[in-house]
């Protein structure tokens, strides 16, 4: 019988594993073991665990004790939680749906994008340059175009995903050039500082108690000569963020935190963003007081995906990217019909019933502005002849000019003081209601105190509602 672990992360993160029998394909055993916990240790340990990150007795020692905080958990009774990386956060963020997909259900479509592919193989060469270096050999522009061009041949396949059909794999192999030669020129012979690790692996604790714990790949660890240390991070964006984006960026920060967990004294950290498009870096810092704040930011949003009982779809421009399309309540109507041909496209039934809807609300749309323009005539002619009933054909009309008393509005002036007149008079509650709306926006944003919440849910019934928008097709594209 042969054991296989089933990773949870995305390429390059190391997973919660789980042990099955190939043969049967069901879990060995009901419930967690010390037997099953050591073994998914032991296969993330050969896995993720590099030798060039630190010797075998550092690697054993740092592995022993990770082994031991989730086995006493697990003794305890207590949920293990997973670990975290920032790009696992972000897909939360970005889309609470494609999280459980990806992450809870597990459902594995890795789709390399050719922007992504692009990266990586740009990565591939800096980190040769910055490893060279450190074994005393100094590439040239040729070398390292030489093994840019062999990593991209030799790791090139024909499931990379195109997005921008008005682009070719050509263009995007230039542009890759272009980086090379651009940071080369800037940065050759890469002797400014010391290299102290290239795609250096972080998994550390953000609490004490290690609960919360966070993993991530530093491109570049270095040193300065003023003896200021350096986390670097490139980026092959098409866009150059501001310098307020870069200072509240996460994910260098998480990193700073990770590597003066591993080395203590380095307190003289900065983080550098090589824009490589742009020939441009980005540079920051952080106090002690930002990273505690980073800290408590990161464990509060972990509390709310661990909390999460419904995932639902968050569309944005990243949609086009999704691996997820048939999966997803905003687009598996659309994944489905655009590889129809035409004459099925159009008598599709969602198609059918979107356009009938379509020409109706645009004929209703027509008719109640027809309609609004003879209201308007209808009361001019009323008030110009002096008539309070004009008679038609089959029906006659009734028109009615009376004043009445307006007050400001919520956000209007003097409202503030009106409200405040009333209730000096003790006469509010008889003027108010409850504004059951904002109520329900209340209980669902958990804006009040939880116990408070919950009394108030005793009284509402959960209603099913229904709402139809309409909007352009480029619109949702």
């Amino acid at each position: 019988m042969a054991f296989t672990h089933s990773s949870d992360e995305v390429p390059g993160e190391v997973g919660q594993g789980r042990i099955r029998s190939s043969a049967a394909d069901k879990p060995i055993l009901p419930r967690i073991s010390a037997f099953s916990l050591l073994l998914r240790v032991f296969n993330s340990i050969v896995k993720s665990s590099p030798a060039r990150e630190g010797s075998p007795v550092e690697v054993r020692l740092a592995d022993t004790v990770e082994w031991q905080r989730v086995y006493n958990k697990a003794k305890r009774g207590e949920k293990n939680m997973p670990v975290y990386s920032h790009s696992r956060l972000s897909v939360y963020q970005n889309c609470p749906l494609k999280y459980k997909l990806q992450y809870h259900d597990k459902i594995k479509r890795y789709v390399e994008g050719v922007e992504a592919f692009l990266g990586s193989r740009a990565h591939d060469v800096l980190k040769k340059a910055y490893d060279d270096v450190r074994l005393t050999k100094q590439d040239s522009l040729a070398d390292l175009l030489a093994y840019y061009d062999e990593v991209w041949q030799g790791k090139w396949h024909d499931s990379i995903v195109i997005t921008r059909q008005e682009f070719t794999q050509d263009h995007y192999y230039n542009l890759g050039k272009k980086f090379i030669e651009t940071y080369y020129q800037r940065y050759a012979p890469f002797d400014s500082d010391r290299t102290i690790a290239t795609e250096l692996r972080l998994n550390f604790p953000l609490d004490g108690d290690g609960q919360y714990r966070i993993m991530g790949f530093v491109d570049r660890l270095s040193r300065n000569k003023d003896g200021c240390f350096e986390i670097h991070d490139y980026k092959t964006s098409a866009n150059l963020p501001s310098q307020e984006v870069a200072d509240s960026d996460r994910q260098l920060a998480l990193y700073q935190i990770g590597v003066q967990k591993r080395w203590p004294d380095m307190w003289n950290m900065r983080l550098v963003w090589h824009y490589l498009a742009f020939g441009k870096e980005l540079v920051s810092s952080h106090s002690d007081e930002t990273i505690s704040g980073l800290v408590e930011e990161t464990t509060r949003l972990i509390d709310t995906i661990e909390a999460t009982q419904e995932f639902l779809p968050k569309e944005s421009g990243l949609c086009n990217w999704c691996e997820y399309p048939d999966l997803c309540p905003t687009r598996k109507h659309l994944y489905t019909v655009e590889v129809l041909p035409e004459n099925e496209y159009l008598n599709e039934t969602g198609v059918s019933l979107v356009n009938k809807y379509a020409k109706l609300k645009k004929e209703v749309g027509e008719i109640e502005a027809e309609a609004a323009r003879i209201r308007e005539a209808i009361i001019d002619y009323a008030r110009r002849e002096d008539v309070q009933v004009i008679k038609g054909s089959e029906q006659q009309l009734r028109i009615r000019f009376d004043t009445q008393l307006k007050f400001p509005g919520k956000n209007e002036s003097g409202r503030k003081q009106l409200d405040d007149s009333i209730m000096d008079a003790g006469k509010w509650p008889e003027v108010s209601q409850l504004d059951t709306r904002s109520l329900s926006r209340v209980i669902e944003d958990g804006l009040w105190d939880k116990e408070l919440l919950e009394e108030l849910k005793k009284y509402g019934q959960v209603e099913e509602t229904s709402s139809v928008f309409l909007s352009k097709l480029k619109d949702e594209e």
